[in-house]
């Protein structure tokens, strides 16, 4: 009797906890006109979309961008509340230029309400024996330290605001599918996104990791990730590109990647509108997984054994 009691009382909390917990997270902030939202990695795809769906919602939106077309792009779809900003995340120089740009344009006493990490490139996708330091150095360098540095120099007129920060990881984040330097480098964000969290909360600053699945952004260049693959296996004796089944093993990230490209969803809206609730919400989310091969394929992945994900990803003929 006292187990089906207390059963029964357990059902009732989390029932109670689920409800309480879906409508905290429907809350909205309130001053979106007064509101800054900073964001990398602007020229295409989900950074983009992102400053224009922001500056639609009322918020003034300072969008960074590598590449003059990338700014000129942003300038020509969205309002006068954005500002494009020159920004090369992998240089501490020029994230500092973009610092003092943001702070010659904001209001007195007023802060960034919300910093969202999106730029990201993929890398070289090779073997790890395949990989040099440089190659996994490039990948650190856009999708770990960029990011870091970007939030260090950035949490001041975070805290100003009581803000929060937005890290787009990747599922590749939780389970290692793609190279090597692409999926250390997610990896990485993924716990400094956890640290960063626990650390700045007493601060009343909130951080959301974003972790989409398959999307077919101008990042997934099939053509492009091939040529990098074939001149990194060139640059190694045959003994070892032997190992590696030689000629079938491009033939083998050929059909890997060109099956993603696939199955990868065209529509970008899941992961812009992930960014909209982190940015918005009252209570943003801790983790975000956009896409349904995220939803439905990589969490459920995750909570298996290593050697039983080891095994699925095996069958399924992941590289």
């Amino acid at each position: 009797m006292f187990l089906v009691t207390a059963g029964a009382v357990l059902l009732v909390v989390a029932i109670i906890y689920i409800v309480l917990d879906t409508i905290i997270h429907f809350l909205k902030v309130g001053h979106i006109t007064d509101k800054y939202v900073f964001i990398t990695g602007c020229d295409s795809g989900f950074g983009h979309l992102a400053a224009k769906q922001l500056d639609k919602l009322g918020f003034h939106v300072f969008a960074g961008c590598l590449t003059k077309e990338g700014a000129k792009s942003v300038t020509e779809s969205c309002s006068s509340r954005v500002t494009t900003v020159e920004l090369d995340i992998r240089s501490t120089e020029s994230i500092q230029q973009a610092v003092k740009l943001v702070e010659s344009k904001l209001p007195p006493n007023t802060g960034v309400w919300a910093l969202i990490n999106n730029a990201g490139i993929v890398g070289l996708a090779a073997p790890a024996e395949m990989c040099s330091r440089e190659d996994v150095q490039v990948a650190l360098g856009v999708n770990l330290l960029g990011p870091i540095d970007v939030t260090r120099h950035f949490l001041p007129l975070i805290r100003k605001s009581h803000g929060r920060i937005v890290n787009t990881t990747s599922v590749s984040g939780r389970v290692a599918i793609m190279s090597i330097p692409y999926s250390v480098s997610k990896f990485g964000l993924e716990g400094f996104s956890n640290r960063l969290r626990r650390e700045v909360w007493p601060q009343g600053i909130k951080v959301s990791i974003v972790e989409p699945g398959a999307f077919r952004t101008p990042i997934m260049n099939v053509e492009q990730i091939l040529r990098d693959f074939q001149e990194a296996f060139d640059k190694h004796s045959p003994d070892i590109q032997a190992v590696y089944g030689g000629f079938e093993l491009k033939i083998t990230l050929l059909k890997c990647f060109e099956s993603l490209k696939t199955i990868a969803a065209t529509d970008l809206a899941p992961v812009v509108d992930a960014y909209i609730h982190a940015v918005t919400a009252q209570y943003p989310h801790r983790r975000y997984k956009p896409g349904r091969d995220a939803m439905w394929f990589y969490s459920p992945l995750c909570l298996l054994s290593d050697s039983a994900i080891d095994m699925v990803l095996w069958l399924l003929r992941f590289p």
